[in-house]
């Protein structure tokens, strides 16, 4: 009788842990249309609990607020819902300034719409990090990142959103061009009347290279800029689209978010990465907020991992994964070269000094004319 019984308590045991161990495998979820989802998260997302899938497929959709590198995003959104079609993804689009203001103008009315966040200021993230804003989630491959590409816990770098010299070829010589190579051909006085400047209001990528201009060549380089009156443009990607129009020969703060779409529709340009290079993350972030908690890691993971960051890379950007191959047509031209260094900066000094940076470019860049 006692070897009975215990033969029934283990065989009890077996069994319980067999369950345990199917759960855990996915074999319990509720839905067996969600084993696709399950097998692909197993292989991609290592150790996130099957409940999140379920959890998020309850809530059912997930708000991103992203920027305007839209090819990107909307490609790495179908993928994602081809994998998760459970969760429908909704988008609001706008430039780095905008987008900050719309999402804490809405903390601010306590009305939360935004589940996922993005930002071209890491030190916007980083102090939105420390002010609670930001949801403490670390993603399972949080490994993959360096030091400088995340703040473990709250964001992670989708690319480094490279800021170069770009030029139309139709207007421009190749011998003009080799004074693009460098950051200091672009006050030669060749280039009067005939650039465009993308106006740091714009924000992240366009704030930038004034902010490392101004701190490494000083306010004389500001005012040689200035003085070749060039026409001021609110934002990257109408000032590349005059840049490949022929509207203006060279656009001195270039992004390549603005660059290559056109480039891959053939527009006639080119441009050059000059050293130090000049480069914010783009990062993404969870909001503390958020209305739809779950599917929001849900797609945080989804964006960082092989394969979601590799479809949002090939057309978004210099990848800031470690280890991961660029993707891009672009990185295959002979032309093409990234920077070998970048130029140090601090991104809580980046973000503080925002309104004397600002304040020097309208002294010395946008001055009335």
């Amino acid at each position: 009788m006692r070897n009975a019984c215990t033969r029934l308590a283990m065989t009890a045991s077996l069994l319980a842990a067999g369950a345990t161990m199917a759960i855990a495998q996915g074999a319990g979820l509720a839905d067996p249309k969600l084993q696709a989802s399950w097998a692909f998260m197993q292989k991609e997302m290592p150790g996130v609990p099957a409940s999140l899938l379920e959890e998020a497929c309850k809530e059912g959709r997930v708000m991103l607020y992203h920027g305007t590198w839209v090819q990107a995003q909307d490609a790495q959104v179908k993928r994602f819902q081809e994998r998760f079609p459970c969760v429908k993804v909704e988008k609001f689009t706008a430039d780095t300034g905008q987008r900050q203001e719309r999402w804490l103008a809405e903390i601010r009315a306590n009305r939360h719409v935004a589940d996922i966040v993005q930002d071209t200021d890491p030190g916007f993230l980083d102090a939105q990090s420390a002010t609670g804003t930001l949801l403490e989630y670390k993603i399972s491959n949080d490994a993959a990142f360096d030091e400088a590409a995340k703040r473990s816990g709250y964001w992670y770098a989708s690319r480094v959103a490279l800021v170069g010299i770009a030029w139309n070829t139709d207007l421009v010589s190749d011998e003009e061009a080799k004074k693009l190579l460098r950051w200091e051909g672009i006050v030669d006085p060749i280039w009067k009347g005939r650039a465009a400047v993308v106006d740091p209001a714009a924000g992240g990528v366009a704030y930038l290279p004034w902010y490392v201009w101004l701190k490494q060549y000083g306010p004389d380089f500001l005012q040689k800029i200035g003085d070749l009156k060039p026409r001021v443009i609110a934002a990257i990607v109408p000032a590349s689209a005059s840049l490949a129009s022929g509207d203006i020969a060279v656009l001195f703060n270039a992004s390549e978010t603005g660059l290559l779409p056109l480039l891959d529709r053939g527009a006639p340009i080119r441009w050059s990465l000059p050293e130090p290079g000049i480069g914010p993350m783009t990062g993404q972030a969870i909001a503390r907020h958020a209305p739809h908690p779950n599917a929001a890691k849900l797609f945080q993971e989804y964006s960082f991992t092989e394969e979601g960051y590799g479809i949002w890379q090939k057309l978004g950007g210099a990848p800031a994964r470690r280890n991961f191959r660029d993707q891009r047509p672009v990185a295959q031209e002979k032309w093409y070269k990234v920077p070998a260094t970048f130029a140090p900066y601090d991104r809580a000094d980046a973000s503080t000094n925002l309104q004397p940076v600002m304040d020097a470019y309208r002294k010395l860049v946008a001055r009335p004319q």
